[in-house]
Order: structure tokens, then C-alpha cells, then sequence
């Protein structure tokens, strides 16, 4: 009972603490969110980025008054074109014009909203303020009791004391200039620096983020960042921010010098400004050129779903020497001009990973165009349009080396990873071509129409492509390839000798096996049969003979008849063998047609117990007449195909 009591005590000395310190209360109130728009959009012109408090995006197109309605309305062309209700033209009256380009100029992209339901933005020294310190004193203290600071006791009947503290949150935090990564993802960022951050003297007026207070120049924006943050921090994250310009973006580069990550995405950088694919030194690529050149220690840059055309990639890459990993996924690049040796030098000289996921119109021959990236080791280029997969080599330049096989003269030399995942991949053969990748080694093609059933199709996929260690991010273990070779191999024998009335001599399967026409559709089956002999071949071959009987056989049996003497019978003999527990062996009687499943389930039905994991194998003798055991797998095939003969000795193991 005392102790409840002191609980309760407790509790509502807590509960006092909560009064006594009452949350921080919200900056945003509806008529301070008009005021500040407001505000801004008289300082600023249109044609900036919006969010609405929902989360969607847009253009601000307008801002006033709309015809039959009260307030004040803002006129937003969205990014997502679902939301329009018109093109900027309400009731006959027209209030501003779409300025989207190309297939998404729809002509309902656009609608107004009330200006207390746009979000203000924000800039990148308030954001990362907002994010890691508490500026007054009210949200620097942490509402939490801690137990602790017992007396000691003088007297056995003496009772413990309870103390309670309050700990301030900036003792649990870093500081902004202790940081190392700033990460302000989806912060409405308008821009980098905004009015002067408050000095610690200033107590009397509560800093707040605000869209309304006017850019700072550029010594004054460097003075309050160095005032602010850790100029060694080496990872920037400022995805879905809400500024205009490449320009403005650079500004992060000039002070952060060390600055190796840069997360830049889904943003719309100079959207309204003209064309940079023009190829001119117009005034915009020189700005732009500019402020990529702030980045010049950036190793990895992310510019998904930001619209930046392939000229303007090479435009900012151009700038960055040291960069190793550039991701443009869901930029709707096309027409990727080639880039030759001299080019690759310029622009990639140290690009090892490059990523093109999503953008829908890349075909393998805008892929083709990277081949002389000296550097690259992985390519991405998953949900795009690429159909088929070729690699050529370079005649001309293998006629003027001598050694041919010199992977460094071959183009993709160091590529050892290629993503294609959800593309539209028709054929084997471009399977077959993985093989020509001088290091090519972890391949992702899942979800093409060439393998309808990823997992059906992966053992072909093993087989054809003999230099893969990873098939889309599952590792190929030495079992795994041994058993899809001999998978395949023995489709691709089954699929040759069914063609001769005769069973084929070894010679004769072996002509045939080299042969232009089956080399052309399967590459590896000769040197596969060479590596793996004739014992993984035992009971393949089905001529034209033995089809023909195996179809008598079945209109017999449906006759109710059956074949003796001469005749083949539809059954074979098996002797099924435990090896463990000394369960002994019992012998059984199988249609030809019975799957390693159904044996299984026989097996442990005959002994009473359950498998599990274990799998079933026959023996067999080498040419060194030593004993060995192989694997009857998977269990969907029958035993026929698996070269089972009447008569064999199963055992489980």
C-alpha cells in the first residue's frame, strides 16, 4: 500500500511537471499561414513550388482573389495531373496558363485552393533547426522522471526517498555543428539560407521558420551557415524539397567542400527556364555548370525524379571528378547519345555505379551507348523498355591487338552487375549472351515475358549463363549450377534424340549435339555434355520408336489391356531403401509417370516417419569403381525423366 501511495505521489507530480511545462504550441495557425503566403507571393513571383498541407505538389500559378468566391485562392498546375479540374481557366474567365511541355500537357492539370491550405516553405538552416535543436527553453526540456538519488539510510526504520528530475533534450542531442549527416528529406525547402538566425541574445523574439523573410546574400548566407553547422559534414539528404534551381542547390556545395553524398531528389530544378539540351553555352547551362563545380569531392549524387535530361547530367557530371555513384532513375530519358572512350574519360572516369531504374522509354541500344564507361561495375535499368540483350565485340579493334582475349580492351570491361528486372526480354538468347560480359557476374532478370515463372525458369537461367554467381539477388551455389546443368542438358538431349526413329550412338548424339543448328539455340549443351558425361544422360533419349509404343501403351491401358513379352510395360520395379534407423528396404511397384514427390510420400507412409528435409537418391559406380550417391531432384519431375530404370534402388537420405 505504500508503495502504490508513492506511485500515485508520484504520478501526480508528473502530471504537475506536464502544466508546469507545456508543449511547444504550433507555429502554423490558419491566419498566420495566409499572412505568410500572402506575404511572400507580393516579394516572389509565381511559377514557384507549392505543397499543400495534404502533401501534393505543384506550380503556383496565381494568387488573388477568384470570381464568386471569397478569400484568397491559389491557382496550382500539379505535378499529378489526376488532381486537375481545369487549365487555369474558371468559369469563362481566364486566371493564368499551364506551362507544362510536352505528352503532359493535359489540358486539366490545374485548380485553385485556399491559400490557408498551402504550407509554407521553409529554408535549409531553419529546416535543420527545426529538426535538431529546440530554440526556447519550453521544448528543450524533456517531460521525464528518473528514480534515483536514494538516501542513505541512518536508521533500519528510516523510508527511502524518491527524487524527481527534469533532463533538458539538448543534453541527449548533438549539436548542428557536431553533425556529420544533415538529413532533411521532404522538408519544403525553398532554398538554402533565409534571414539571419537569431543569436543567442535575442531571447526575446521566438525563431520560427518562415517563408516570408528574404534571402540573404551570399557573404551573409556563408556567415549563418558557418555559424551553424560542421563544415567537415560529408552526407546532405534535402529529397523533395521545393526549390527551383540548380543554382540555389549549389549553394549547399560551396560551404560543405567535403560534402561525398548528396540525396538531391524529387525536386524540379529550372523546370520554367529554357532549353539546356540546346547544346549552347547558353547562360543557364554556364550557372549550372557552376554550381555543379561547388561539388567538386561528391562521390555519390541522386537526382531521381527530378526531370534532368541526359545533356544536363553530362553537364553536371562534367563538373565532378570524383564521383563514383549517379542515380537518374524516373527522369524519362531517352535517346541516350553514345558516349565513345574519350568521352567516358571526361565525364565518368570513376563512375562505378549508375542507375536508369524506371525510365520507361531506355532501350538496350541507349545502354549500348555506356559501353566504354571505363569504370562502371554496376548498371540498373530495371521498369524500362529493353527488349533484348546483345553484345558485340569490337572486330576492328581486336584485329589491331594481338591478344584478343584481353578483357581491358572489351567494352563493359569492369561491368559485374546488370539489373534489368521488369523490362520486356523476349528471348533466350539473350541469356545466352550474358557469357560474352568480359566480368559479368550478378544478373537480375525477373518479371520478363522469357520467364513467365521466375522460379521455373531460373534453372535454364543457371544452365545458359555459366559465369553468374547471383541470379536476381539469390546467390548460385555449386550444387545449385551442377544440378540446372543437368536439368538442362538433359531437355536439350531429350529434345535432340526424339527427332531419330533410332536410339543415337555416342558419336552420333555427339555430331548432333555440335551442330550449327543446335549450338545456335543452345550454346552450352555440347561443352555441358562434356563436363558432366554420360551418367548424367542415363535413360534421356526418347526416339521416335519409343514415343510411338509409349502411345500404344496408353490406348491399351485405357482399354483395359497390357502389354507382355515383347511389349514395354508401363511400370517399372522399384526397391526402396532406408538408411537409417534400420528400417530395412520394401520394395514397391510405380507407374512410369510417379513424381519424386509421390515416392516420398510412399516412403514415409511405408516406414512410419516423417522426412522432412531428407531426399532421395540412387547409387551408382565411376570409372574407378567407387560408390556414389545422386540426388533425385526437384520433386516435381518424374523418375522416368530423371533416368530412373525399373529395377533401381532408392535410398533416402
Amino acid at each position: 500500500l505504500e508503495q502504490r501511495e508513492t506511485r500515485q505521489e508520484v504520478s501526480l507530480l508528473y502530471s504537475r511537471a506536464r502544466i508546469r511545462f507545456p508543449l511547444k504550441k504550433k507555429s502554423c495557425e490558419k491566419k498566420g499561414r495566409i499572412r505568410a503566403f500572402l506575404k511572400m507571393s507580393r516579394k516572389r513571383t509565381n511559377d514557384r513550388r507549392v505543397e499543400t498541407l495534404d502533401g501534393h505538389r505543384g506550380f503556383c500559378r496565381y494568387v488573388g482573389p477568384v470570381c464568386g468566391q471569397t478569400g484568397t485562392w491559389v491557382g496550382i498546375e500539379w505535378d499529378d495531373s489526376n488532381r486537375g479540374k481545369h487549365d487555369g481557366k474558371h468559369d469563362g474567365k481566364r486566371y493564368f496558363e499551364c506551362k507544362r511541355k510536352g505528352k503532359e500537357a493535359e489540358t486539366k492539370r490545374a485548380s485553385f485552393v485556399r491559400a490557408q491550405k498551402v504550407a509554407p516553405g521553409t529554408d535549409f538552416v531553419s529546416a535543420a533547426k527545426e529538426k535538431y535543436e529546440f530554440e526556447s527553453q519550453d521544448a528543450q526540456l524533456e517531460k521525464r522522471l528518473v528514480f534515483g538519488g536514494k538516501a542513505k539510510k541512518t536508521d533500519e526504520n528510516e523510508e527511502e526517498d524518491v527524487t524527481i528530475e527534469l533532463k533538458t533534450k539538448l543534453s541527449l542531442q548533438k549539436k548542428l555543428n557536431e553533425l556529420e549527416r544533415i538529413l532533411l528529406p521532404n522538408a519544403r525547402l525553398e532554398r538554402v539560407t533565409g534571414r539571419a538566425a537569431r543569436t543567442e541574445d535575442d531571447e526575446g523574439e521566438e525563431a520560427r521558420p518562415s517563408s516570408s523573410s528574404s534571402s540573404l546574400n551570399e557573404e551573409e548566407g556563408e556567415e549563418v551557415l558557418a555559424k551553424t553547422f560542421n563544415a567537415n559534414a560529408t552526407h546532405v539528404d534535402v529529397s523533395g524539397n521545393l526549390m527551383t534551381s540548380f543554382v540555389e542547390l549549389g549553394k549547399i556545395g560551396k560551404y560543405f567542400r567535403n560534402l561525398e553524398i548528396l540525396d538531391a531528389s524529387d525536386a524540379y530544378y529550372d523546370e520554367d527556364v529554357g532549353d539546356i539540351e540546346s547544346g549552347d553555352a547558353s547562360a543557364l547551362a554556364k550557372e549550372v555548370a557552376l554550381a555543379a563545380s561547388q561539388f567538386r569531392n561528391l562521390k555519390t549524387l541522386a537526382l531521381n525524379k527530378t526531370r534532368t535530361s541526359w545533356a544536363k547530367a553530362l553537364l553536371i557530371i562534367d563538373q565532378m571528378p570524383n564521383l563514383e555513384e549517379l542515380r537518374l532513375d524516373r527522369n524519362e530519358l531517352q535517346n541516350i547519345a553514345a558516349v565513345d572512350e574519350r568521352a567516358s574519360r571526361k565525364y565518368f572516369p570513376k563512375v562505378k555505379v549508375l542507375s536508369l531504374d524506371g525510365n520507361t522509354c531506355i532501350k538496350w541500344d541507349d545502354l549500348w551507348a555506356l559501353r566504354f564507361l571505363p569504370s562502371l561495375e554496376t548498371l540498373y535499368a530495371s521498369d524500362c523498355s529493353v527488349e533484348h540483350i546483345a553484345y558485340q565485340d569490337d572486330d576492328e579493334n581486336n584485329n589491331n591487338n594481338t591478344n584478343t582475349n584481353d578483357d581491358d580492351k572489351r567494352f563493359f570491361r569492369n561491368l559485374r552487375g546488370l539489373f534489368l528486372g521488369y523490362n520486356r526480354v523476349r528471348s533466350w538468347q539473350s541469356v545466352d549472351v550474358i557469357d560474352h560480359f568480359p566480368r559479368l557476374e550478378c544478373v537480375r532478370l525477373s518479371h520478363n515475358p522469357f520467364c513467365e515463372n521466375d522460379s521455373a525458369s531460373r534453372h535454364e537461367i543457371v544452365a545458359r549463363a555459366g559465369k553468374l554467381l547471383s541470379l536476381n539477388a539469390s546467390e548460385i551455389t555449386e550444387r545449385e549450377r551442377r544440378e540446372s546443368e543437368i536439368r538442362y542438358l538433359r531437355n536439350v538431349v531429350a529434345e535432340v534424340s526424339s527427332s531419330s526413329s533410332i536410339r543415337l550412338e555416342d558419336k552420333e548424339l555427339d555430331a548432333k549435339m555440335g551442330s550449327d543448328e543446335v549450338l545456335a539455340k543452345h550454346p552450352r549443351a555440347k561443352a555441358l555434355k562434356e563436363m558432366h558425361g554420360e551418367s548424367a544422360l542415363a535413360g534421356v533419349q526418347t526416339t521416335k520408336t519409343t514415343q510411338s509404343q509409349q502411345q500404344l501403351e496408353s490406348r491399351e491401358s485405357g482399354n483395359g489391356t497390357s502389354t507382355n513379352g515383347g511389349g514395354a510395360s508401363s511400370s517399372i520395379s522399384l526397391a526402396l531403401t532406408l538408411t537409417r534407423e534400420g528400417k530395412g528396404s520394401k520394395d514397391r511397384t510405380f507407374p512410369k509417370n510417379v513424381t519424386v514427390a509421390r515416392v516420398k510420400t510412399t516412403c514415409e507412409k511405408l516406414f512410419g516417419m516423417k522426412l522432412g528435409t531428407s531426399t532421395l537418391a540412387i547409387r551408382d559406380r565411376d570409372e574407378d569403381e567407387t560408390e556414389k550417391y545422386t540426388e533425385l531432384e526437384p520433386d516435381e519431375d518424374t523418375l522416368a525423366y530423371l533416368g530412373v530404370e525399373s529395377g533401381a534402388e532408392i535410398f533416402v537420405l
